[in-house]
């Protein structure tokens, strides 16, 4: 694992380095641009102070909006005995400073660790690790988070980082400045601008890969030091049944999104995990185990899992427990995720089908995007020596045909019985897509809002029967006006009651419903999901016609 961080990261680093190199070479050949040099300079600079300070910042902001805790080892050991013990132990062997301990007194899970160098980090623990976890799992947390102080990479992601924002600058600079000189080369220096910026986008991604690469060793720091790696697996998922329950209030949401590149679980991917949890607790650790296995499935066989995982700073849950039971398996230990039926299970699956769905939902969510390049094409370009209306008109009826059928993939037909589901039984569903719907009725109760602390939203969460969490996605007839009126009344009549939805079942990184409708007590609120869905391509298509004849070809 360390040589695959040592490749990421040299392989990460050695590229952006090289990217903004290319970038100078180019600008110091085709342009004069001193002032560039300057701000370039200024940038690396910044970054570099910014690395020093941002600890001091960090313990700033973190004191003036969390309820933090500052302890000392000998109080932390006084409450923690076990985990002190572990602390000291780990850091004595690496030979590394103990690192400063924080509290968070938010019953919200998650763990963390920030810092200049190993010697001056901060490890901050909130509440929720010690309400959730038991203390094994708790140790396998704090393993975690000083497996990224002991390996160093936070450095690495901060060079990584700084990096991305002087291909950015450079990006900034080529495209607003004029070239000064007196040389008669032909000046491409927006053409490099743009490639700067090309050049920003795939170095994003390749950090994004670095973060999730650095995640999986400190997994495996984690699973050699506790020596159980089924710790580290059971506490990931305890963290994201715990996110599920606790996150309600403002300030969970908030300290969830501000900590969401550091934490040891990415937030926005709790909700499918936890959920499966609740449903399979007081059972035995096997059974909770195997329902969980089973959800899995999206993450190792769906190829829209890869597109999830592609933007996320966190591997996947289900595939950092698999490494984690591959390496208990290496030291001979038996661990309770057996993946062992879930791989036989993925060799009946239809790849045909998976590969089929993907393809056909990747390009119906492009078609309108690829229609919109078409019309800019045409609009600017003009190869057909058109009059501007008729390429203005033709843009917007193209680009409306193209929402047009996408909608009607989203969508598909409307009618008919919808069928019976548990949310479990959609989350274990490999061939479930995040484009098109699946039409289904789920029952069970709202519990609230779908974003904490949002008075004005008008989705809503529900769990279902077993107490499986699904969003439910809400639309007016009335677009934007209709939606506050329905979030400020219907929506929180509705919190606290027993419902039934209707509509097409999508998932990514977490799953939602957009309603058909939605039953509580008797009373049927009809959504307009799919109306809005289709309505709004074929309006610009109507749009497009509409400009053409009433202006012609005079213009």
């Amino acid at each position: 694992m360390k040589a695959r961080l040592f490749f990421a990261s040299t392989v990460t680093l050695g590229i952006l380095a090289s990217f903004v190199f290319v970038i100078f070479f180019l600008i110091a050949y085709f342009a004069d641009l001193i002032n560039a040099w300057v701000l370039i300079g200024l940038t690396v600079i910044m970054n570099l102070i910014m690395w020093l300070v941002s600890p001091f910042i960090t313990d700033w902001i973190q004191k003036v909006f969390y309820k933090i805790r500052w302890v000392t080892y000998e109080e932390f050991s006084a409450e923690h005995r076990e985990i002190a013990f572990f602390m000291k132990e780990v850091c004595e062997k690496h030979r590394i400073k103990m690192p400063r301990i924080r509290i968070i007194q938010d019953a919200n899970p998650t763990a963390y660790c920030y810092g200049s160098y190993p010697n001056n980090a901060r490890l901050v623990l909130s509440e929720g690790i010690f309400k959730y976890l038991t203390p094994e799992e708790q140790n396998a947390v704090v393993g975690h988070e000083l497996g990224h102080i002991v390996n160093k990479d936070f450095i690495i992601m901060t060079i990584a980082v700084a990096l991305l924002e002087v291909l950015y600058e450079l990006y900034y600079i080529c495209l607003r400045t004029k070239r000064r000189s007196s040389s008669k080369k032909k000046d491409i220096t927006p053409l490099i601008g743009i490639l700067a910026y090309i050049l920003y986008i795939i170095g994003s991604y390749l950090v994004l890969y670095l973060s999730r690469t650095r995640e999986y060793l400190a997994d495996r720091f984690s699973a050699e030091h506790t020596g159980n790696p089924d710790s580290l697996s059971m506490a990931l998922v305890k963290i994201a049944y715990g996110i599920g329950v606790e996150e309600e209030s403002e300030s969970a949401q908030r300290l969830l999104a501000s900590t969401r590149a550091m934490g040891i679980y990415d937030y926005k991917a709790a909700h499918s995990i936890g959920t499966t949890f609740k449903q399979a607790m007081g059972g035995d650790s096997g059974r909770v185990a195997g329902q969980l296995t089973k959800v899995f499935m999206f993450d190792f066989f769906s190829p829209w899992a890869f597109i999830s995982e592609l933007n996320s700073t966190h591997p996947l849950t289900g595939k950092r427990i698999k490494a984690l039971s591959k390496y208990a398996m290496q030291k001979g230990f038996r661990s309770i995720f057996d993946f062992r039926a879930v791989e036989e299970e993925g060799k009946n699956l239809d790849r045909a089908k998976l590969r089929r769905g993907f393809v056909q939902g990747l390009t119906f969510y492009l078609v309108p995007i690829a229609a919109l390049g078409i019309g800019i094409v045409n609009f600017v370009v003009n190869p057909l020596y058109l009059s501007y209306s008729l390429n203005l008109s033709l843009g917007v009826s193209i680009f409306g045909a193209g929402l047009l059928i996408k909608g009607f993939y989203m969508f598909g037909r409307r009618g008919g019985i919808p069928e019976k589901k548990t949310v479990l039984e959609l989350m274990q569903d490999p061939y479930a897509n995040p484009i098109r719907g699946r039409y289904v009725e789920v029952q069970g109760k709202v519990i609230g809002k779908a974003d904490a602390g949002s008075y004005l939203g008008e989705d809503v969460k529900m769990h279902d029967s077993s107490g499986c969490l699904i969003y439910l996605n809400y639309e007016s007839a009335i677009p934007v006006f209709g939606n506050l009126i329905f979030g400020l009344g219907q929506a929180k009549e509705m919190i606290d009651k027993q419902a039934r939805a209707v509509g097409w079942f999508r998932r990514s990184a977490f799953q939602v419903i957009d309603l058909d409708n939605v039953e509580t007590e008797g009373k049927r609120i009809k959504s307009y999901t799919r109306f809005w869905g289709i309505i709004f391509g074929l309006f610009l298509i109507v749009l497009g016609m509409f400009l053409f004849s009433y202006f012609g070809g005079y213009i």
